[in-house]
């Protein structure tokens, strides 16, 4: 094992090295927050510990706690309360906050949006439509606002109302289109706010063309009735969905409940291993757990590298560290200081400060037993533990509380293990380990004859060996477990069963963590008599696993006898962990701390499991999506949740310091658990709609080391503020974390979290927050970049040199698009904020977003850098982030080319990249496109090549096989993943964007939520995202299959809704390259200088505009996507391969409408089958059709189709319905009654086609039943009877040959041509009467029944080209058409 352990303490020139400052008063220390809610401390009865000390000062607030005023409870979280406005903290200070009232301006008049007089049906309409009078719903009466004085009468309102939407009737005659946008809400906000007027629906359209949106005409807000909108379920697609389940690795043997949200496993194994294993964490402790569910193990296996036990490295983390994995325990922004590291990219940065990373504790849950029976010792701990003593065995991860249960029969049967593990909630410091050990006497070998065991006591230890099993159970700390860090002091005490360590982390003396483990255990109540109530005690341990002299391993143990008497023991291991970060109380040490905790726990097992269960349900409260069709997706979406909620916490966070969140979060030290744009990015985003605190206190992580980021900058020569790529305890420039010539884009994504946060809008964040928190992240960055793009007079722009764009494999070059569009982006941010504000704006900002260089090919594709080249491959979604988050479409022309980055660079991703790209892609697809549905297909994979069974952890990586992913060691769990899949959900599917507009004369900034809602061909039923915060107002947003509905159903205040126009979209109007000289190209120098940010209307602007008052809903008719091909029956059809495809691909590639998407085979030298459903009542005719190759067509192809039988539409549905229905040994049982109820039918129809030529018939029933039902074998044994199962399908088309239909173009190679190319086509026509069927040769043409159908297989074979790739042909679309009409040239 390496060992990383520092004993040596650092030299003073050691600490100096360190950017961020020279001794303590460097470090920010933690202030822990003081809760409201008390009601857990009737669940601890300590006499010694007081409430008053709790106070009800502001979340994350830092406050002056007295000593005398300090207990436990300051440190709990007792509240977990929900965002939505209710809470009153910091009330006064928000008495008189301008954001009550969204659109009113900085400083103006304040309106408290009190409760109005229940008039809701004031739906007023206001359309600016080329010359045509604005119109006022003459029915709709107004209610006043608090502002307004009750003396006014109501007709005089109306009257005054009139006259001013009469005098901006005139202006707008007067002026015609050319109104402002900002001018004329202005004088609509500013009248309506200053004089009371609430109106629910305002709609603006100022454009030359007038209104383009659908649904402008009507009135979509109306009031909510109070119901929670019910998404239809559609059984077919959730049961077809759970067949996905199989495509994830290791799924084998997992289980997902989703009634009760619970993830596990039934295959014990006893090599350990990282994506097997479960974790516990509550956003401050955290531990990974082994395979018998508590305790310390090193990995033994990998199962993703073959030999790996013989493999070098094949069992280490990845860089920097590549140590061994394990199952750690962590305790949040616990680093240490390393002078060197495993594997850094700049070691020679060392020299100028060192990286930190983060220290690993020793491990809490390190629990062990001993089992004495017949003589025999048997050792129950990770490491000792082996296959063929364990059966009965499940592992179960709960998401609705976080609690890790496993249950196994040990030794034969003899015993039975259960162990339970969770951290607690609301307590941070708190980790409970409960273990249940329970004999199973009918192993025993009692003597009746000889003894009377009926008289014996039940401590009576004087049984033979046979008839009792001797339990010796051992609490241990072990430095050994700790990584790291170094040890301060270690104890026992025997009077509490308790143990403790205090380590520091490596050359960090100042902190500290102090673990404090106290232990129960006493007869469980088994036998219902007999069983002494009082624990037994723990003793100081002398034995070979006990303590050392040094105090490096302590352990304290008890003995117990387990017999027919007393069957059951119960354990119960209570450990606090108080780090100095964590800790502000100066009076007492972390030590302290943690003993008052462990031991005021202790004892009150049950009641905090139910306040920790209680503090998980208040979460989900606030935070819940739904996908009634999709189990899968579903899944994903509540683990994402999960997993992000167990990593962070809202409370006990400074204000001063924030909330580090790492890639692999407290259960890893994947990337040495340093920050990454992942948690501003990625993660943030993802939690902020639902807990806007703690997306707050992600980004204040940022403001704490702002001041570093300022010497950084300085350092390097520049002014401003410049962020490392890695951070950690320090934000210096390091090893692991360049500032300069790398990744300069972390500056913009620093700056843009912040930002969002201001754009939610939650509770307190107003102007005060934009002033003091964001700008100065914007206002610095802004300057910086200033400083840094070098003007290249030859081409009149801005250039950026030497950096590296979010795909890694293209380091070190010039003008990296997304990195030069996000500076763009910033600076008109700074400008914007800063004219708010009222600050010095620079006015070379604009000057710059002008005019800096954003590299495009003469094809108007943009290039990821200059120079890029067309053999590029690309690690992650790069110039796809223009789109989503940094939403860089300022007008229609990007628009139109961003359609084209998104066709091109979908054909450009690495199969072995890592999880951070298809999210983005559904976010942009779900933006750009009209046609198909590739925002669902993207979503797909976003999670089948990553997800792993069976905790539903995301890897890093696609292939997880560091021998053929180039030697990549993937992060483990990824938690960017997760917050990825999340957004692709939250702001993807559902169009979703917080946005904001200036008024031209004002300068003052407006917040808009944008929703643009479309349907959702793939997930029918819609998703449903329950209680997301937006201006500290809660709403759902409900999709469903006709229309997008926002409820406003908590909070005061109104919010403005902006509905873009799609109209403006044109993604067919994509021309593919036909050769030089053949395809009109712009040159490039001519498409950057069309584009300026200000000189054109924002073509995301031109749209509708809500206002949506509370208890209302807005609700939109769905924008419907329109078919790739006209007439094609199968585009978002379901659709399984029944062949292996390539990691990373899905079957839904190849109905999804989008023809630069695609599913490829692993091996061309057999045939691949992709089977289709066309859904239940949905048979049709197959007459002509098409299929769109990508750059490897096929050899041939075949179609067969499964002629329509109402005897096998009875089957599927019963034989479904009774399986859904029922559950184990039950099913052969309803199975066989439902048989019974069918009969033994025999189908004549298609009598004596397994006679005729096998190539025309083949039998895939059991495809379509494997793919459609749950237990197949279940099902076969119980038909065997059935003729129907002798059902074949017809092939309609047989080994159609595909010629290429596109020329090879080798200047694309030759020149390095950026192009999009055409696909190859290949079309067909059923000729009927050439399929003879039957003994007797009918033609099918004669039995136009049997022409249709509703389950189609398409066979590929081999590849047209024979060449040395073994994977098969790409297969972009399936087009399959009812008639003989002529295509339309897709």
């Amino acid at each position: 094992m390496e060992n990383t352990r520092r004993t040596d303490m650092p030299s003073d020139r050691d600490i100096s090295n360190i950017q961020s400052g020279d001794d303590k008063s460097n470090i920010e220390m933690l202030d822990l927050h003081h809760c409201d809610d008390l009601s857990i401390t009737d669940n601890i009865q300590k006499n010694d510990l007081h409430e008053q000390g709790a106070t009800t000062s502001q979340p994350n607030r830092s406050d002056d706690i007295e000593a005398n005023e300090y207990t436990l409870f300051d440190i709990m979280d007792h509240s977990e309360e929900d965002n939505n406005g209710d809470s009153q903290e910091n009330s006064d200070d928000q008495e008189n906050d301008d954001e009550t009232a969204p659109f009113t301006h900085s400083g103006g008049n304040n309106n408290n949006n009190e409760d109005d007089d229940g008039d809701d049906n004031n739906n007023k309409k206001i359309t600016n439509k080329n010359n045509t009078n604005s119109i006022i719903n003459s029915n709709s009466h107004f209610h006043t606002w608090s502002g307004i004085k009750r003396s006014i009468p109501s007709l005089a309102l109306f009257a005054f109302l009139m006259c001013c939407v009469l005098i901006l009737m005139t202006s707008t005659l007067l002026h015609g289109s050319s109104t402002s946008f900002s001018t004329f809400k202005k004088n609509m906000f500013n009248w309506r706010h200053n004089n009371g007027v609430a109106n629910s629906f305002l709609r603006f359209n100022h454009f030359n063309n007038g209104p383009t949106y659908n649904i402008h005409n009507t009135s979509h807000i109306s009031l909510s009735n109070g119901n929670e909108h019910v998404l239809e379920y559609n059984p077919q697609y959730r049961k077809a969905s759970k067949k996905l389940y199989e495509l994830l690795s290791d799924f084998d043997t997992a289980f997902y409940d989703d009634n009760n949200m619970v993830l596990g496993t039934d295959k014990f194994s006893q090599e350990n291993t990282y994506s097997r294993q479960p974790y516990v964490s509550n956003g401050y402790i955290g531990a990974r757990l082994p395979n018998i569910g508590f305790g310390f193990s090193l990995d033994t296996f990998n199962p993703w590298t073959p030999d790996s036990k013989n493999i070098p490295d094949s069992l280490n983390n990845g860089w920097p560290l590549r140590n061994r994995r394990f199952t750690g325990a962590y305790v949040s922004d616990f680093y240490s200081i390393q002078k060197s590291l495993n594997s850094t990219n700049f070691p020679e940065l060392d020299e100028k400060g060192y990286s930190t990373v983060i220290s690993t504790i020793p491990q809490w849950t390190n629990l062990q037993f001993s089992i004495e029976f017949n003589n025999r010792i048997h050792w129950f701990n990770p490491q000792m533990v082996k296959d063929e003593d364990i059966t009965n065995y499940k592992q179960n991860l709960s998401m609705k509380n976080g609690v890790v249960t496993t249950e196994m029969d040990y030794l034969d049967s003899l015993v039975h293990i259960k162990s339970d593990v969770w951290t607690h909630r609301r307590m941070y410091p708190l980790g409970v380990l409960n273990v249940e050990i329970t004999l199973n006497t009918e192993k025993l070998n009692y003597n009746n004859n000889n003894n009377n065991n009926n008289n014996r006591n039940s401590n009576d230890e004087e049984y033979n060996s046979d008839e009792q099993v001797i339990l010796t159970v051992y609490d241990t700390l072990d430095m050994e477990t700790s990584f790291r860090t170094f040890l301060q002091t270690s104890g026992i005490e025997e009077d509490n069963n308790a143990i403790f360590m205090v380590v520091h982390p490596d050359n960090i003396p100042y902190s500290n963590a102090a673990i404090y483990s106290t232990c129960s255990a006493h007869y469980g109540n088994s036998n219902g008599w007999r069983t002494p109530k009082k624990d037994f005690a723990f003793k100081k341990n002398f034995s070979s696993i006990g303590n050392d002299d040094n105090g490096e391993k302590i352990s304290q143990y008890t003995k117990v006898n387990l017999s027919k008497y007393n069957k059951k023991l119960i354990i119960n291991k209570y450990s606090a962990i108080i780090s100095s970060e964590f800790n502000s109380n100066e009076q007492k040490s972390n030590l302290e701390m943690a003993k008052e905790i462990a031991l005021a726990s202790k004892g009150n097992y049950e009641s905090l499991l139910k306040s920790h269960t209680e503090a998980w349900a208040e979460l989900y409260n606030d935070a819940f999506i739904e996908i009634p069709s999709d189990s899968l997706l579903e899944m994903t979406a509540r683990s994402s949740l999960f997993h992000i909620l167990s990593n962070t916490r809202k409370y006990n966070v400074s204000e001063e310091r924030g909330l580090p969140v790492p890639v692999g979060g407290l259960s890893s030290d994947s990337y040495g658990g340093m920050v990454f744009w992942d948690a501003d990015i990625w993660m943030q985003p993802a939690v902020l709609p639902f807990f806007p605190n703690i997306a707050k206190q992600m980004s204040n992580y940022r403001n704490a080391t702002h001041q570093q980021a300022l010497l950084n900058a300085k350092e390097h020569g520049h002014p401003g503020a410049l962020y490392p790529w890695t951070s950690g305890r320090f934000a210096n420039c390091s090893s692991t974390g360049p500032c300069y010539d790398y990744e300069y884009h972390i500056n913009v994504d620093v700056a843009m979290a912040s930002f969002s946060i201001y754009m939610n809008g939650g509770e307190g964040i107003d102007d005060d927050y934009l002033r003091y928190t964001t700008w100065p992240l914007v206002r610095d960055a802004a300057i910086f970049f200033a400083s840094f793009v070098q003007f290249n007079q030859t081409i009149g722009k801005y250039e950026t040199y030497n950096l590296t764009d979010p795909d890694e494999f293209a380091n070190f070059v010039n003008n990296g698009a997304f990195t030069n569009a996000g500076i763009k982006t910033l600076l008109k941010w700074a400008t914007d904020i800063g004219n708010h504000l009222g600050e010095f704006v620079d006015p070379r900002w604009m000057e710059i977003s002008h005019n800096i260089y954003i590299p495009r090919s003469t094809s108007n594709i943009t290039l990821e850098y200059s120079g890029m080249n067309s053999s590029v491959e690309v690690k992650q979604a790069d110039v796809i982030l223009m789109v989503y988050p940094l939403g860089y479409l300022n007008d229609e022309s990007i628009l139109n080319n961003a359609i084209r980055d998104l066709y091109y660079y979908s054909e450009k991703q690495s199969a072995s990249g890592p999880a951070m790209t298809y999210p983005v892609f559904v976010a942009a697809a779900a933006t750009l496109l009209n046609h198909g549905s590739s925002s669902q297909s993207y979503l797909y994979k976003s999670v089948l090549p990553y997800l792993r069974a069976p905790f539903a952890q995301f890897s890093e990586q696609s292939d997880d096989n560091f021998l053929t992913n180039g030697l990549t060691q993937p992060a483990f769990p990824f938690l960017t993943a997760n917050g990825g899949f999340l957004q692709s959900i939250l702001f993807g599917l559902t169009g979703i964007r917080y946005t904001y507009e200036v008024d031209q004369e004002t300068k003052q900034i407006y917040r808009v939520l944008r929703f643009n809602p479309t349907e959702l061909p793939r997930l029918p039923g819609g998703i449903a995202i329950r209680n997301f915060k937006y201006m500290n107002q809660v709403l759902d947003i409900i999709i469903d299959d006709n229309n997008g509905t926002i409820v406003h159903k908590s909070g005061d205040t109104p919010i403005m809704i902006k509905i873009p126009d799609r109209s403006l979209i044109h993604d067919r109007d994509v021309e593919p390259y036909r050769g030089i000289n053949k395809t009109n190209n712009l040159p490039v120098e001519d498409i950057n200088n069309s584009i300026q940010v200000d000189d054109h209307v924002e073509i995301l602007q031109n749209g509708s505009y809500y206002i949506l008052n509370p208890k209302e809903e807005l609700k939109l008719p769905l924008f419907k996507l329109k078919l790739n091909v006209k007439g094609n029956i199968v585009e978002n059809k379901q659709i399984t391969n029944l062949t292996e495809g390539v990691p990373g691909d899905v079957a839904v590639s190849a109905l999804d409408g989008n023809n630069y998407t695609h599913w490829q085979p692993m091996d061309k030298y057999r045939p691949a089958r992709l089977l289709i459903d066309l859904g239940k009542d949905n048979q049709q005719e197959i007459k002509s059709g098409m299929i769109l190759w990508g750059g490897r067509p096929a050899k041939n192809f075949s179609i067969s189709i499964l002629p329509h039988s109402d005897q096998i539409e009875r089957i599927l549905e019963k034989v479904s319905d009774r399986l859904e229905s029922t559950e184990g040994s039950e099913k052969s049982r309803t199975i066989q009654e439902l048989l019974e109820d069918i009969g033994d039918v025999k189908d004549t129809s298609m009598e004596g086609c397994q006679n005729s030529d096998e190539d025309r018939c083949t039998n895939d029933l059991e495809s379509i039943l494997q793919w459609t039902l749950d237990d197949l074998d279940n099902i076969l044994s119980n038909l065997p009877q059935l003729k129907l199962l002798n059902r074949k399908f017809i092939t309609i088309l047989k080994d159609h040959e595909v010629i290429p239909s596109e020329p090879f173009f080798p200047e694309i190679i030759e020149q390095s041509l950026i192009e999009i190319l055409p696909s190859n086509k290949t079309y067909f026509h059923i000729d009927y009467s050439k399929i003879k069927i039957g003994s007797n040769g009918k033609s099918l043409e004669d039995n136009e029944e049997d022409r249709k159908a509703r389950f189609i297989v398409l066979t590929v074979n081999g590849v047209f080209d024979d060449d040395n790739d073994s994977k098969g042909a790409t297969i972009k679309e399936i087009v399959l058409k009812n008639d003989d009409t002529e295509f339309i040239d897709i």
